[in-house]
């Protein structure tokens, strides 16, 4: 339990699709991402059931002190501030065809979840990459970090 817990306290997990559609199961991929150092990547594959908005997200795993917190979100952000920015390069693939292909910036934690990972129960703080509108069909998503940040570092 401890090492997940400070693998997730110092990475930061690409939660890689949550489906907003009502009345259908949420899909969830998680992949651990370490946003400290430039190049890092992570990927998954995924099937799309039913039309929808997808939402890309980065998840941080919160520590269980209020001052441990208070120091993740000076790092993170949240509504009031932006937090350290994360340069990303996001690529969704649909059905083999490039579906969105960018750079992007991400600041801020916009809300939190809690999450199953590895089979204990993280408390996340999370923030929004982009949200795709996505038809049924294969698709693979990665995300890829494109400046060292030194700030999520261990």
């Amino acid at each position: 339990m401890l090492r997940v817990i400070s693998l997730l306290r110092n990475w930061v997990v690409g939660g890689m699709c949550v489906l907003l559609v009502a009345c259908s199961a949420p899909i969830s991929v998680v992949k651990p991402l370490d946003v400290s150092r430039a190049n890092q990547s992570a990927s998954a594959q995924f099937v799309v059931n039913k039309f929808g908005d997808y939402r890309f997200a980065f998840l941080f795993a919160k520590e269980n002190g209020l001052a441990e917190i208070n120091k993740q979100i000076k790092i993170w952000g949240d509504l009031n501030h932006e937090g350290v920015a994360i340069p990303i390069h996001l690529r969704v693939l649909k059905d083999e065809q490039v579906y969105f292909d960018e750079e992007l910036v991400t600041t801020g934690v916009q809300w939190g979840q809690g999450i199953e990972y590895e089979g204990r129960y993280v408390n996340a703080a999370i923030r929004l990459i982009e949200v795709l509108e996505l038809v049924p069909g294969s698709c693979t998503v990665e995300v890829s970090t494109l400046k060292d940040r030194e700030a999520f570092g261990v």
